[in-house]
Protein backbone atom coordinates (compact mmCIF):
# COMPACT_ATOMS: atom_id res chain seq x y z
CA UNK A 1 0.00 0.00 0.00
CA UNK A 2 1.45 3.83 -0.98
CA UNK A 3 1.68 5.26 2.10
CA UNK A 4 4.12 7.87 4.13
CA UNK A 5 5.76 7.84 7.24
CA UNK A 6 7.16 9.41 10.53
CA UNK A 7 10.31 8.22 12.63
CA UNK A 8 12.05 8.56 15.51
CA UNK A 9 14.90 7.26 17.06
CA UNK A 10 14.02 4.33 20.30
CA UNK A 11 15.49 2.17 21.98
CA UNK A 12 14.32 -0.72 19.89
CA UNK A 13 16.00 1.01 17.00
CA UNK A 14 13.85 3.27 14.91
CA UNK A 15 10.04 3.68 15.47
CA UNK A 16 7.74 4.27 12.34
CA UNK A 17 4.28 5.29 12.30
CA UNK A 18 2.88 4.64 8.68
CA UNK A 19 -0.11 6.07 7.18
CA UNK A 20 -1.47 4.66 4.53
CA UNK A 21 -2.51 7.30 1.95
CA UNK A 22 -6.22 5.60 0.28
CA UNK A 23 -7.53 4.74 3.77
CA UNK A 24 -5.56 6.85 6.70
CA UNK A 25 -5.19 3.69 8.27
CA UNK A 26 -2.37 3.52 10.64
CA UNK A 27 0.39 0.99 11.65
CA UNK A 28 3.27 1.80 14.16
CA UNK A 29 6.30 -1.19 14.02
CA UNK A 30 9.73 -1.19 13.97
CA UNK A 31 12.18 -0.82 10.97
CA UNK A 32 15.62 -0.64 9.91
CA UNK A 33 15.98 3.46 9.32
CA UNK A 34 19.46 3.34 7.13
CA UNK A 35 18.13 0.15 5.05
CA UNK A 36 14.78 1.90 4.06
CA UNK A 37 17.27 4.99 3.02
CA UNK A 38 19.62 3.16 1.00
CA UNK A 39 16.39 1.04 -0.42
CA UNK A 40 13.57 3.40 -1.03
CA UNK A 41 10.66 1.26 -1.30
CA UNK A 42 8.52 2.31 -3.84
CA UNK A 43 5.23 2.48 -2.26
CA UNK A 44 6.86 4.50 0.29
CA UNK A 45 6.21 8.19 -0.85
CA UNK A 46 7.19 10.22 1.92
CA UNK A 47 9.21 9.82 5.28
CA UNK A 48 9.60 12.51 7.85
CA UNK A 49 12.65 11.69 10.77
CA UNK A 50 13.11 13.23 14.10
CA UNK A 51 16.83 13.59 13.79
CA UNK A 52 18.87 15.87 11.86
CA UNK A 53 20.39 15.54 8.50
CA UNK A 54 22.89 17.68 6.85
CA UNK A 55 25.98 18.61 9.09
CA UNK A 56 27.72 21.59 9.10
CA UNK A 57 31.02 22.68 10.57
CA UNK A 58 29.03 26.27 12.46
CA UNK A 59 25.88 26.09 14.23
CA UNK A 60 22.76 25.26 11.47
CA UNK A 61 20.94 27.96 10.64
CA UNK A 62 17.69 25.84 10.93
CA UNK A 63 18.38 25.75 14.44
CA UNK A 64 18.56 28.38 15.36
CA UNK A 65 15.60 29.62 13.74
CA UNK A 66 13.08 26.32 15.56
CA UNK A 67 14.44 27.88 18.90
CA UNK A 68 13.08 31.13 18.10
CA UNK A 69 10.08 29.84 16.48
CA UNK A 70 9.33 27.57 19.60
CA UNK A 71 10.49 30.37 22.27
CA UNK A 72 10.83 29.21 26.10
CA UNK A 73 10.77 26.00 27.30
CA UNK A 74 10.03 24.49 23.82
CA UNK A 75 13.05 25.89 22.33
CA UNK A 76 15.21 24.02 24.76
CA UNK A 77 14.50 21.05 23.36
CA UNK A 78 16.65 22.55 20.10
CA UNK A 79 20.24 21.59 20.68
CA UNK A 80 22.85 22.45 18.70
CA UNK A 81 24.05 19.86 15.67
CA UNK A 82 27.11 18.39 16.08
CA UNK A 83 29.50 18.70 13.16
CA UNK A 84 30.25 15.15 10.93
CA UNK A 85 33.66 15.11 12.76
CA UNK A 86 32.50 14.65 16.16
CA UNK A 87 30.40 11.87 15.24
CA UNK A 88 33.51 9.29 14.94
CA UNK A 89 34.45 10.27 18.69
CA UNK A 90 35.01 7.87 21.26
CA UNK A 91 33.67 9.75 24.41
CA UNK A 92 32.06 12.69 25.57
CA UNK A 93 34.99 14.42 25.84
CA UNK A 94 36.60 13.71 22.52
CA UNK A 95 33.50 14.99 20.85
CA UNK A 96 33.14 18.46 22.43
CA UNK A 97 36.85 18.84 21.92
CA UNK A 98 36.41 17.75 17.90
CA UNK A 99 33.68 20.06 17.60
CA UNK A 100 34.75 23.02 19.61
CA UNK A 101 37.90 22.84 16.64
CA UNK A 102 35.92 23.00 13.97
CA UNK A 103 32.78 24.50 14.90
CA UNK A 104 34.02 26.67 17.84
CA UNK A 105 31.28 25.33 20.31
CA UNK A 106 31.30 21.75 22.80
CA UNK A 107 28.09 19.60 22.25
CA UNK A 108 25.18 18.69 24.51
CA UNK A 109 24.82 15.90 26.55
CA UNK A 110 21.47 15.32 24.92
CA UNK A 111 23.06 15.67 21.66
CA UNK A 112 26.08 13.08 22.79
CA UNK A 113 22.59 10.70 23.67
CA UNK A 114 22.25 10.42 19.89
CA UNK A 115 25.24 10.67 18.37
CA UNK A 116 24.87 7.24 17.17
CA UNK A 117 21.31 7.83 15.53
CA UNK A 118 22.74 10.76 13.72
CA UNK A 119 26.01 9.12 12.24
CA UNK A 120 22.90 5.89 11.24
CA UNK A 121 21.65 7.96 9.17
CA UNK A 122 24.08 10.51 8.21
CA UNK A 123 26.38 7.31 7.01
CA UNK A 124 22.77 6.10 5.25
CA UNK A 125 21.40 9.52 3.55
CA UNK A 126 22.32 10.63 0.24
CA UNK A 127 21.38 13.87 -1.95
CA UNK A 128 18.53 11.53 -3.84
CA UNK A 129 17.06 10.34 -0.79
CA UNK A 130 16.20 13.56 0.54
CA UNK A 131 13.51 14.12 -2.11
CA UNK A 132 11.51 12.04 0.28
CA UNK A 133 13.02 11.75 3.29
CA UNK A 134 13.71 14.73 5.42
CA UNK A 135 14.30 16.20 9.02
CA UNK A 136 11.94 17.57 11.14
CA UNK A 137 11.47 18.67 14.94
CA UNK A 138 8.38 17.28 16.63
CA UNK A 139 7.79 20.32 18.64
CA UNK A 140 7.60 22.33 15.39
CA UNK A 141 4.92 19.83 13.84
CA UNK A 142 3.10 20.60 17.05
CA UNK A 143 3.15 23.93 17.26
CA UNK A 144 1.86 23.94 13.88
CA UNK A 145 -0.59 21.61 14.38
CA UNK A 146 -1.71 23.72 17.54
CA UNK A 147 -2.82 27.16 15.78
CA UNK A 148 1.20 27.78 15.92
CA UNK A 149 1.47 27.96 18.84
CA UNK A 150 4.18 25.58 21.03
CA UNK A 151 2.61 22.77 23.54
CA UNK A 152 2.97 24.25 26.94
CA UNK A 153 3.87 21.35 28.90
CA UNK A 154 6.78 18.77 28.55
CA UNK A 155 6.05 15.73 26.46
CA UNK A 156 7.37 13.92 29.49
CA UNK A 157 4.79 14.97 31.89
CA UNK A 158 1.02 13.67 32.19
CA UNK A 159 -0.40 17.09 31.03
CA UNK A 160 2.03 17.57 28.23
CA UNK A 161 1.26 13.89 26.57
CA UNK A 162 -2.22 14.61 26.72
CA UNK A 163 -2.14 17.80 25.35
CA UNK A 164 -0.29 16.40 22.54
CA UNK A 165 -2.57 13.43 21.97
CA UNK A 166 -5.74 16.13 21.43
CA UNK A 167 -4.05 17.46 18.58
CA UNK A 168 -3.15 13.92 17.03
CA UNK A 169 -6.58 12.52 17.86
CA UNK A 170 -7.99 15.29 15.11
CA UNK A 171 -5.57 13.48 12.47
CA UNK A 172 -5.27 10.06 13.68
CA UNK A 173 -8.06 8.85 15.32
CA UNK A 174 -6.19 5.65 16.94
CA UNK A 175 -3.68 7.29 18.48
CA UNK A 176 -4.47 5.82 21.64
CA UNK A 177 -5.01 2.12 20.65
CA UNK A 178 -1.37 2.28 19.47
CA UNK A 179 -0.30 4.08 23.16
CA UNK A 180 -1.72 1.11 24.37
CA UNK A 181 -0.02 -1.54 22.39
CA UNK A 182 3.52 -0.26 22.04
CA UNK A 183 6.47 -2.21 21.01
CA UNK A 184 9.42 -2.84 23.71
CA UNK A 185 11.36 -0.66 23.80
CA UNK A 186 9.16 2.56 22.29
CA UNK A 187 7.71 5.12 25.29
CA UNK A 188 5.08 6.64 24.46
CA UNK A 189 7.01 9.64 23.70
CA UNK A 190 8.75 7.87 21.08
CA UNK A 191 5.16 7.13 19.73
CA UNK A 192 3.38 10.46 19.64
CA UNK A 193 6.63 12.19 18.15
CA UNK A 194 6.74 9.75 15.58
CA UNK A 195 2.95 10.38 14.97
CA UNK A 196 3.50 14.29 14.80
CA UNK A 197 6.79 13.99 11.94
CA UNK A 198 4.18 11.55 10.12
CA UNK A 199 1.25 14.26 10.10
CA UNK A 200 4.26 16.58 8.66
CA UNK A 201 5.17 13.38 5.62
CA UNK A 202 1.45 13.84 4.98
CA UNK A 203 1.73 17.53 4.60
CA UNK A 204 5.12 16.83 2.31
CA UNK A 205 2.99 14.65 -0.08
CA UNK A 206 0.31 16.91 -0.42
CA UNK A 207 2.75 19.66 -0.91
CA UNK A 208 1.77 21.84 1.08
CA UNK A 209 4.85 21.69 3.56
CA UNK A 210 6.80 24.59 5.05
CA UNK A 211 10.55 24.73 6.09
CA UNK A 212 11.86 26.96 9.26
CA UNK A 213 14.30 29.14 8.45
CA UNK A 214 17.00 29.59 5.40
CA UNK A 215 18.08 26.12 4.28
CA UNK A 216 21.82 25.49 4.20
CA UNK A 217 24.37 22.84 1.83
CA UNK A 218 26.42 20.86 3.97
CA UNK A 219 30.34 19.31 2.30
CA UNK A 220 28.41 16.84 0.83
CA UNK A 221 25.58 18.55 -0.67
CA UNK A 222 22.97 17.70 1.70
CA UNK A 223 20.19 20.21 2.76
CA UNK A 224 19.93 21.48 6.49
CA UNK A 225 16.40 22.50 6.94
CA UNK A 226 13.75 21.58 9.31
CA UNK A 227 10.07 21.12 7.85
CA UNK A 228 6.94 21.08 9.25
Amino acid sequence: MVHVAGVDGCRAGWVSFRVELSSRATVVEIIDLPVVLRNHPPELRAMAIDIPIGLLERPRQCDRATRFLLGQPRGCSVFTTPCRAALRAATYEEACATNDLRAGRRISRQAWGIVSKIRAVDDAISCAAQKWAFEVHPEVCFWAMNGRRPMLGGKKTAAGREERLIVLRHHFPDIDAHCGRRESGVTIDHLLDAAAAAWTALRWQSGIVEQVGTAEVDDRGLTTTIWY
